[in-house]
C-alpha cells in the first residue's frame, strides 16, 4: 500500500515537472509579450477591471525593472499547475491511467502550442501582458474545484470555486458565465439531494456573495488609484460598438440627445467611407463573421472611442472618473435609442457569432476546419447521449455537460457585443476535449465490462 502511495506521489511529481518546465522554457525562450492591448493594463487604465494591472502594480514594487518578466514567470507557472489540477483529481477520485493523465495534461498544453505556432498571435498567453495570461488558468482551476463539490460534495471546493469565480471577474468581464456555472451548480447538487429550496437560497447567496465583493473591491481599487471611489468605465462601447455596426444613417433620428445624435453622424459617416458597417459584408457565412471580426476593432478603437472621447475632453473641463461618466452615458444613450431600429440586423449578427464561437471553441474558421468542428461536435453529443442514458452520474458525463453549459454561456455573451476571436472562446477549448476524451475512456470500460460480463 505504502510503494502504491509512493507510486503514485511520483508520477503525480513528474506530472508538475514535466508541465513546469515545457510552460517555464517558453517563458525564458520568448521572454514578455507586449501585445498592442498591454499599455492599458500597464498604466491602469480606467475602463479596465481591476486584478490584472492591481497584480502588474504589485510586482512592479517587488522586483522593479523586470516585473514585466517576473509577471511572465508567474504566469507559466500558475498555467503549469492548472495544466494539471484536472488530471490529478480524476487520477484522485477515478484512478484513470497514467497514460489518460498524461493525454489529460497534454491537452492544454496542445491549446497553449497552437496560439504560439499556429494562431496570427504567434505567442502563448501565459507570456502575454493580456489579462489571458491568468485567466485561462484560472478558468481550469476553477472547473476543477467546481468539479469537486459536483462530483464529490464537498463543500468546501464550492467555497474555492466561488473565490475563483471572484478573480474571474475581476479580470474579464465575460467571465460573468462562471458566476451562472456556480448557480446551477449548487442547484444541481441539492437537487439531487431533494434539497432544492435549500440548494436556490445557497446559489442565490453565492452569486450575490460573487457580484457584491466584485463591486467592492473595483470600488477600492478606483479609491487607491484615482482617489475616488468607483468601478471601471468602458463597459458600454461594446454593445455601442455592436449597435453602430448594424445601424443605418437615418436610424441617428432616433437619438434624442443632440450631443450624442451628432457624434453618432460624425462617427456613422466615417465608418460608412470606410466599409465597417453590416450592410458593406458579404452575403456567405464567413464572409458575414469575417467582416464584422475585421470592422469592430476599427469601429470601436479607431473611430467611435476616439471621437467620443475627444468629444467630451472639448466640451468638458472635468477629472478623468466624471469624464469618462459622461463618455459611458453618450455611449449608453445611443445604444438605449438606437436598438428598437436594429434588433433585428442585431439579432442576425449575434446568431452569425454564436455559430461562430461553437467553431473557434473547439477549431477555427476555415472551409476544411469547419466539417471538423461538425463531426467533432457530433461525436461529442453522441457520447454525451449515450452517458446520458446509460450512467448519467458518472463524472465524465458530469464533466461534459459542465463543459458543454460552459461553452454555450461564454459563446451566448461574447456574441452579444464583441466577436468570438479565440482569444474569446479559447477557455474552454482544453475542456471540451478533455471531457471527450473522459467520455471515450467511460465509454469503453462499459463496454468492456459488458462483454466481460456476458461472457
Amino acid at each position: 500500500m505504502k510503494n502504491q502511495m509512493n507510486k503514485k506521489t511520483l508520477q503525480s511529481g513528474i506530472l508538475i515537472l514535466v508541465s513546469m518546465l515545457f510552460y517555464l522554457y517558453f517563458a525564458w525562450h520568448d521572454g514578455v509579450v507586449i501585445c498592442e492591448d498591454s499599455p492599458t493594463y500597464i498604466n491602469m487604465n480606467i475602463t479596465r477591471e481591476p486584478l490584472y494591472p492591481l497584480l502588474l502594480e504589485i510586482m512592479r514594487r517587488i522586483f522593479g525593472e523586470n516585473y514585466l518578466f517576473a509577471i511572465v514567470v508567474f504566469q507559466s507557472i500558475l498555467a503549469a499547475l492548472a495544466a494539471v489540477s484536472i488530471p490529478l483529481f480524476f487520477k484522485r477520485e477515478q484512478n484513470i491511467s497514467y497514460i489518460c493523465e498524461w493525454f489529460l495534461m497534454i491537452i492544454p498544453m496542445g491549446c497553449s502550442l497552437l496560439c504560439r505556432f499556429a494562431a496570427k498571435r504567434a505567442s502563448m498567453y501565459s507570456n502575454s501582458i493580456l489579462t489571458e495570461g491568468i485567466a485561462c488558468s484560472m478558468f481550469l482551476l476553477f472547473t476543477r474545484f467546481l468539479l469537486d463539490y459536483i462530483i464529490c460534495r464537498r463543500k468546501r471546493s464550492l467555497f474555492y470555486a466561488g473565490i475563483f469565480s471572484f478573480l474571474l471577474v475581476s479580470t474579464r468581464k465575460q467571465m460573468y458565465f462562471t458566476v451562472v456555472l456556480l448557480f446551477f451548480a449548487v442547484i444541481y447538487v441539492n437537487w439531487s439531494r431533494t434539497q432544492i429550496k435549500k440548494g436556490i437560497l445557497i446559489a442565490f447567496l453565492g452569486v450575490a456573495a460573487v457580484l457584491i465583493s466584485n463591486k467592492i473591491f473595483d470600488n477600492i481599487y478606483g479609491y487607491a488609484v484615482r482617489g475616488t471611489a468607483h468601478t471601471h468605465s468602458g463597459d458600454d462601447r461594446f454593445l455601442a460598438t455592436v449597435v453602430f455596426y448594424t445601424s443605418e444613417r437615418e436610424d441617428g433620428e432616433r437619438i434624442t440627445d443632440p450631443e450624442a445624435r451628432e457624434l453618432f453622424y460624425e462617427i456613422y459617416d466615417i465608418c460608412e467611407d470606410q466599409g465597417y458597417l453590416k450592410h458593406s459584408a458579404g452575403k456567405t457565412w464567413k464572409q458575414r463573421v469575417t467582416h464584422f471580426g475585421d470592422s469592430y476593432d476599427r469601429i470601436q478603437i479607431d473611430t467611435m472611442w476616439p471621437a467620443v472621447e475627444n468629444y467630451v475632453g472639448e466640451h468638458y473641463d472635468s477629472e478623468d472618473v466624471a469624464r469618462e461618466k459622461k463618455v459611458d452615458e453618450i455611449t449608453q444613450t445611443i445604444s438605449r435609442d438606437l436598438l428598437p431600429a436594429v434588433w433585428k440586423k442585431l439579432l442576425l449578427t449575434f446568431v452569425d457569432n454564436v455559430c461562430s464561437g461553437f467553431v473557434t471553441t473547439v477549431a477555427k474558421v476555415h472551409p476544411v476546419l469547419l466539417w471538423y468542428t461538425v463531426m467533432i461536435y457530433f461525436v461529442y453529443f453522441a457520447m454525451l447521449i449515450y452517458l446520458g442514458i446509460c450512467n448519467r452520474t458518472a463524472p465524465a458525463f458530469l464533466f461534459a455537460t459542465m463543459t458543454l453549459i460552459a461553452i454555450c454561456l461564454n459563446v451566448g455573451l461574447v456574441s452579444m457585443v464583441i466577436f468570438c476571436q479565440t482569444r474569446y472562446t479559447i477557455y474552454n477549448m482544453p475542456l471540451f476535449y478533455m471531457s471527450l476524451l473522459l467520455m471515450i475512456r467511460e465509454v469503453y470500460h462499459m463496454k468492456k465490462t459488458c462483454v466481460t460480463f456476458r461472457f
